[in-house]
């Protein structure tokens, strides 16, 4: 970059940043959003970073529906880079510097990817606001999804390294992605290179470099996406039904939105009459009617817009979903795992920012016109900062982190489970308290929670995110050490729930007395005692998932089904019982050196280069 693109690049910095100081300047403040920050990412992010403190990575997380792998759910973004903030930071504050930092790059990296295609530096300046501030990224701060923003920051990094002719670097930029915690805009945003691809002459040779960055990322990244799909697999994603499939699909009047974001109100002004989450995942494709402007310019003189035109019809027809003539392709193998059909109009918002391009280009050939570019990209960003100020208002956060002293004393830390009552908002507010919740809130689980919640509650208790069990007093519920309800009257409290580890008889009856149980790490139990008289196995009450191992007096046990959801380990005859029962992914040894052989490799192949140059 020459000296003149850092001043338009810090330009561009400033205003993001004047934008945002309504949080980022005061200290205790978030970003107001309509749910998943507190609900879901704060949790996630305080277990990851209370493990980091602890000097211990965290694989499991026994805190919500029963316990659930950790590192594998890429939305706990364990292995990103950004998420040392965590470790340096309040955790609230981490999360917002985060989102800030992540607009800058998005805007970085459109700015390079405009320039590096011979814009003018005010055309690449409002594209660079056109797609950094556009509705489709900062929707993503309002809704309180770190996760989707900083997937898509890393879009147009991802076409400036394919586009330059470097499919390392794209290796690299596809596995930041996928470690950002949202792999459906790296599925989508790839689907998008492809396709824009199949317009070109040289269509070959970029599906080439496409395809060989991507097995360049599938080892970078192995030891987050192998997890992952394990994790996948064995989801309530893996088989649910096909209403959970179509949810979130575009009506044919939501396309509307794109050309007029308030067409039919917002959550913020209160005449959005539909769920306020449907709001944010259907009206972002939205760039400002400076950019828009420069879109419908190069549509009028017909130059290089297949490729655009393309993937603005693609994105919405897809986006459409169960709405649209592709419905059929939500049964597909695959699909049900990316859900939200509406993100694929991520398609049509950057076809619509390549026809901006185009148009920018034109713009600036022709004498008579190229001194009203200069105007374009305050037009632009004047536009957007109106339209975005309302959704990045300030909220203080202790209202939502503020721990109650009640349940820290009553229920924190303890060996045994509590149920959260469904009335209460925030469920996996007990990953703070180190407290062991049947119910939860997360975007994909074992299947086998969905299972145990209808044996607990005598019906359905799961939906697509949540399980959401009442009948504390169970059957169900006292084999998974259910003691205490938590209700916003305060604790109920009940006796005879089983404890985490019990005895079993040959009949599958609890025997006394319990055998003695420390937790060491969530990772790390051990069961020891006197083996009572008519003992066959040993019952584990948490979820049955791959990783976990068990030894037996120093020897290998297996591990067998207990109930729809925990485990068991046959005892060997002897009176004493010493258990180890340990958890870490499947093959984590393996996939861990496969991605740190890959970056090895990766880093010296860079510097090597950079040497010669």
């Amino acid at each position: 970059m020459t000296r003149r693109d850092l001043i338009v690049v810090g330009a561009l910095a400033a205003a993001v940043l004047a934008l945002t100081a309504c949080v980022w300047a005061r200290p205790g403040r978030a970003f107001f959003n309509h749910g998943d920050l507190y609900a879901y990412h704060w949790p996630l992010r305080h277990h990851t970073a209370a493990a980091l403190i602890e000097g211990r990575l965290p694989f499991w997380n026994p805190y919500i529906m029963l316990g659930v792998p950790h590192a594998a759910n890429p939305q706990a973004a364990m292995f990103y880079p950004a998420s040392v903030l965590g470790f340096l930071l309040p955790v609230v504050t981490a999360l917002v510097w985060d989102q800030v930092l992540h607009l800058l790059w998005a805007a970085l990296g459109a700015y390079l990817l405009a320039r590096s295609a011979r814009l003018p530096r005010a055309a690449a300046a409002a594209l660079a606001a056109a797609y950094a501030l556009s509705p489709f990224l900062i929707y993503r701060v309002t809704a309180g999804i770190p996760t989707l923003l900083a997937a898509l920051s890393w879009a147009p990094w991802a076409w400036l390294a394919w586009l330059a002719g470097a499919a390392p670097l794209l290796a690299a930029v596809f596995a930041l992605q996928f470690f950002s915690g949202h792999p459906q805009f790296l599925v989508v945003n790839a689907a998008a290179m492809g396709l824009w691809a199949a317009a070109r002459r040289e269509r070959l040779a970029l599906w080439a470099r496409l395809a060989a960055a991507a097995g360049g990322a599938l080892a970078l990244a192995a030891v987050q996406w192998l997890p992952t799909l394990e994790l996948l697999s064995g989801s309530n994603r893996s088989g649910w039904p096909e209403s959970f499939r179509a949810a979130y699909s575009l009506r044919p009047s939501d396309l509307l939105l794109w050309l007029s974001p308030g067409a039919f109100g917002t959550p913020l002004d209160g005449r959005w009459d539909g769920a306020i989450s449907v709001f944010y995942e259907s009206g972002g494709v939205w760039l400002g009617g400076g950019a828009l402007a420069l879109a419908a310019g190069a549509l009028l003189r017909r130059r290089s817009t297949a490729g655009p035109v393309l993937l603005v019809v693609a994105g919405a027809v897809l986006a459409l979903g169960a709405n649209g003539p592709l419905a059929p392709l939500l049964n597909a193998p695959g699909f049900s795992y990316l859900r939200t059909p509406s993100r694929w109009s991520f398609l049509s918002l950057w076809g619509l920012w390549l026809l901006a391009g185009t148009g920018g280009r034109a713009l600036a050939a022709a004498p008579k016109t190229a001194a009203a570019l200069s105007l374009f990209p305050l037009v632009v960003l004047a536009e957007l900062a109106v339209w975005d100020s309302g959704f990045l208002s300030s909220a203080a956060a202790r209202a939502f982190t503020k721990a109650s002293p009640a349940v820290a004393e009553g229920l924190a830390g303890r060996a045994s489970r509590v149920l959260t009552a469904p009335a209460l908002a925030n469920p996996n507010k007990a990953i703070v308290y180190r407290m062991r919740n049947g119910n939860g809130y997360e975007a994909f689980y074992p299947a086998s929670a969905a299972v145990w919640a209808a044996e607990a509650e005598g019906e359905p208790a799961a939906d697509p995110s949540w399980v959401l069990v009442s009948r504390w007093t169970s059957d169900a519920s006292s084999r998974a050490g259910v003691s205490a309800l938590l209700t916003q009257r305060g604790i109920e409290r009940r006796a005879g729930a089983w404890p985490l580890a019990s005895f079993l008889d040959a009949s599958g009856r609890r025997l006394a007395p319990d055998p003695l149980l420390a937790i060491d790490t969530p990772e790390r139990w051990r069961v020891t005692g006197a083996v009572p008289p008519g003992a066959v196995a040993v019952a584990l009450a948490e979820t049955r998932w791959p990783g976990w191992r068990a030894s037996l007096d120093g020897r290998g046990a297996p591990l067998r089904a207990w109930g729809p959801a925990f485990q068991s380990v046959a005892l060997s005859g002897g009176a004493a019982l010493d258990l180890r029962f340990d958890f870490s992914p499947t093959r984590w040894f393996w996939w861990a050196a496969l991605s740190a052989a890959a970056w090895g490799l990766w880093f010296a192949a860079f510097f090597r280069r950079a040497e010669a140059a």
